[in-house]
Parts: C-alpha cells; structure tokens; sequence
C-alpha cells in the first residue's frame, strides 16, 4: 500500500529559521577604527612581525629536530623521552608566551587550575573563534592537542605540532584509527598529559557555542571545561568567511593590545545516562560552557561551515547555505552528502545568485508547461511564504514531500504503468492496456488527459515528459529502472505527475 499523502495532507514543515550566523563576523568599521588601524599597521604590525617570526622560526627547528628523533608506534602516535619532553617543555612554555606577548596579547588572566589526567582525560576548550586559540591555550595547559591532519600544511605551526603527542584526525579516513589511539591513551598506565580538545570542530565567530562533535564524549569518561574570553570588540582576531587567515593576523598585529582568559571550570562527571549517550553528554557539557559564559547555543556544526563553502563554489552566497544541521539532520535525516547534492542541484536552479529560488526558477527549469501545478508545488515549498525558496526551504521540501513520492515503491511504480498506458484497439480514450515501456504515443495520450491543458499546452507537456522519460538513448529507456533513476534525481517532476487528476484519483482510490 502506498504511503504518500492525500492531495488535501500535503505539506511541509515549517522549522524555526536559524537564529545566528555563527560563521559570520564583520567588523563594525568607523572612522575612529580605521584610524586606529592604519596607526597600528604603520608601527605596530612590522615590529611585531618580525619579533614573532624571529621568535616563531627557532622554536619550528627545535621542533622540527626533535621530530626527527621521535619514535613514532604504528598509530602514528610519537612518544617522548624525558630529555625530549623537558626540551619540549620549555621550549613551547617559553615561545609560546613570547609569541603571544608579541603578538599584541596581554598577559592572560587564569583562573581555576588544570586537572590531571586521571581527573579528567580530556579538556573541552571553547569557543574556538580564532586560530589563535592555539597559542592561548598551548603555553599555559600541559597537554597534547588534538587536531586536523591538515593543519600540518601550514608552515611553522605545522612543524611545532609534529613535534607535540598531537592526536591526528584524518577527516578522510573511517576507520576508527583516531578511536584507536584514543582508547590506547585511556587504557596506559604511562600516560600524563590530558587531550587539548576543540570539541566545536570548526573556527566561528565566538558569539555562541556550535554543535559539539561526539567523538570524545563517546568514552563516557570525566572531562574538564575550559572557556576562552578574547576580545571580541573590535573582532581583530575572528578568522570567518569575511577574515582570512592573512586579515586575522594583520587585524591581530595591528590592534595595540588583546585581552585574553582562560577559565579551567570544575571537572564535569558524566551521569550513567550521559555514559549511554554521548549526544546527550556532548550537549550538556556545551550547556554548561555556554551558561558560564552567558552565550547562546546553535545547532550549526562544521557540516555548515563545510556547505557554506560549497555554496561559494557554486557561486551563491555563503549565508544561502546557513542551514542549522543539526536540526536538519535530527529532526530530517538529511545527512551532509545529502544536503551538499542538494546544494548543488539548488545552484543549477538557480538564474541569479541571490540565494533564493523564484518561481520563476523553479519553472524554468523543470519545464512544467502547465503553472497552476508548478505554482502549487512552489507554494508546498516557500513555507515561508516569502515569494521566494531559500536553500533550506528546499531542503526541507525535500524531505517532507519530494523524497516520500520518490521512496514509495508503490506509487512509482504506479506512476510507470500510469505513463505507460495506450488507448486500445477500438480508440477508446478511456480504456486502458497495460504497456511495460514508456512510449512517445503514451506520454501524448497522458498530456492530452490533463484538463488544464488545450492542444499546445498538451504537446508542451508531452514534450516536458519526453525529455526527462525518453531523452536516454540507451536500451534502458522507457523502463522502469530507467523511470526509477530519472524521479530519483528529479523528484519534483514525480509530484507534479501526481497533479494529474486521473493519477491522482487512482491512488486515493487505492488508499
């Protein structure tokens, strides 16, 4: 039996819009600022460079040496001898707090005290709105950083955390490597030194705290919050979609002084229900993070950040891709292949790259001649009811309503056969005999049955079925395996069949 809706139950939901941009920060320029940065670029920003780069270069050698001499197990995990770790030790003590007085940072303000490892394995560091943070935190926690293998592509920092206990996630790897060295560091006996965690995963703007990342909660074991406060004021050091990593540090550099704390908060002991669910630990540690610091909460993760840069490719504004995932993904199950798919046939909608879908669009490309179905469609979709679809409306559309038409065994096979009809031997129009192939003769005698449609409007519809039916010149076309790839990658044009009045009366009939 069929599960899609009734003509009269169609809908799609209506989700709260995003309440934030966390991946957005822009600087409120004023004539006070500008003047205020030209002073700092024209004497501050040389001197400091070149005190941290002679500061920066040395502490890379040594680090790039003991690397060298490390022994490095089958995990990829290096160990230290004494020697190593007490050089180590002081040199990124040391070059750490010159790096950053240089840089322009006061002397932070801690407050609190780092836990041990056997108190807490792992320390969750938040929010994570520079690049800097690295540096804030490394001299001033005894730890081993966990971080991205591509972060040992840039030059310098690449080099001083080789040389570091770094755990490496691989984001093209799945096979549970990182897991490994994870539980390896639980289970021994030898082991010191805590994990610098970044649990956000992605660089925004510190106005709030994104979706944790679940991995590191999965242990059940007890972690130790650390919240960053950097001057968020003039912004100088955010690195977003509207700062670069080149305009983060000329901002950072130029800017007279930086204020900066860390807070180490009291160890938070997970409760046995916290053990058994890592997402509801992961977010009640954020809570908790965000509560001290009096910041709100979204559900945007780096899924977001990874869309937001797609939709760029794609020529659309960053902000089209700001989506919310985690709610899309919990409250949808639209996972991130999906919705960057979806992205990218929302893009070749698309006329104009305004980050909205116009009816217009929407017609032009499916070539749905009749516009009474297409604007129904349209209407289903803009819940908004702005006149216009943004790229999460669509998203949403489609899990509400594209994808039950396009995952209903029974009324795509339904569709077919409807498509396949011919008129029998006498010419009754309304007689029907089964066919296995969809013909050109079939989709003219469909479009010819639609009562919005006169003689042009019925060849313009045939012609629309033509060219998504029987435009394969393989043998596969007019099958129903043919049928099937077609409304998978076009499952607006199964919904506008099912306007079909006949097709439409047969499957209420059937329900």
């Amino acid at each position: 039996m069929s599960s899609i809706p009734l003509k009269n139950e169609r809908h799609v939901r209506r989700l709260p819009e995003p309440r934030s941009e966390p991946f957005y920060a822009a600087i409120q320029w004023t004539p006070l600022r500008y003047l205020q940065m030209i002073i700092g670029f024209i004497l501050l920003f040389p001197i400091r460079l070149v005190l941290v780069l002679a500061i920066m270069v040395p502490v890379a050698v040594v680090c790039k040496f003991l690397s060298m001499t490390l022994d490095v197990d089958e995990n990829g995990l290096a160990h230290h001898k004494p020697w190593q770790k007490r050089l180590l030790r002081f040199v990124m003590s040391f070059g750490g707090k010159a790096i950053l007085r240089c840089m322009g940072f006061m002397r932070p303000v801690i407050k609190g005290r780092q836990a041990s490892f056997k108190e807490a394995p792992f320390l969750m560091i938040g929010p994570h709105s520079s690049i800097f943070d690295m540096f804030a935190v490394g001299p001033h926690t005894t730890g081993c950083i966990m971080t991205l293998k591509s972060n040992f592509n840039y030059p310098l920092i690449g080099s001083i955390m080789r040389a570091q206990e770094t755990v490496v996630v691989d984001e093209k790897q799945k096979d549970g490597s990182v897991a490994d060295v994870l539980q390896t560091r639980l289970d021994s006996q030898e082991t010191e030194t805590p994990i610098l965690v970044f649990p956000e995963g992605a660089i925004h703007s510190g106005r709030g705290f994104i979706e944790f990342q679940q991995g590191t909660f999965k242990y059940g074991v007890p972690v130790q919050p650390v919240v960053i406060y950097m001057s968020k004021d003039p912004g100088w050091t955010i690195w977003s979609f509207h700062h670069s990593l080149l305009s983060a540090t000329v901002h950072t550099l130029s800017c007279l002084y930086t204020p900066l704390e860390l807070h180490f908060l009291p160890v938070y002991n997970p409760s046995e229900s916290e053990k058994a669910n890592a997402s509801l630990y992961s977010k009640n540690v954020r809570e908790y993070m965000a509560n001290y610091m009096g910041l709100p909460t979204s559900e945007h993760s780096r899924t977001d950040m990874h869309l937001m840069d797609t939709a760029m490719k794609l020529r659309l504004p960053y902000w089209a891709a700001n989506v919310e995932y985690g709610i899309l993904r919990d409250e949808l199950s639209l996972n991130s292949q999906c919705l960057k798919e979806l992205l990218k046939k929302f893009a070749s909608m698309k006329h104009q790259h305004d980050g909205y879908l116009t009816e217009e669009d929407f017609s032009t490309c499916l070539k749905w001649p009749v516009a009474e179905d297409v604007n129904k469609l349209f209407s289903l979709c803009d819940t908004q009811k702005r006149g216009k679809i943004s790229f999460r409306e669509y998203a949403i559309a489609y899990a509400d309503l594209l994808r039950p038409y396009m995952e209903d065994r029974v009324f795509v096979e339904r569709s077919f056969k409807f498509l396949c009809q011919a008129p029998d031997q006498d010419g009754d129009d309304q007689a029907w005999v089964p066919s296995c192939l969809i013909t050109a003769d079939s989709l003219a005698t469909v479009a010819g049955l639609h009562p919005l449609t006169d003689e042009s409007d019925a060849a313009a519809v045939r012609q629309c079925l033509e060219s998504h039916f029987l435009c394969d010149s393989s043998d596969m076309k007019g099958t129903l395996e043919h049928f099937i790839t077609v409304v998978k990658s076009n499952p607006e044009v199964l919904v506008l069949l099912s306007f079909h009045p006949s097709l439409e009366k047969l499957n209420e009939s059937m329900l």
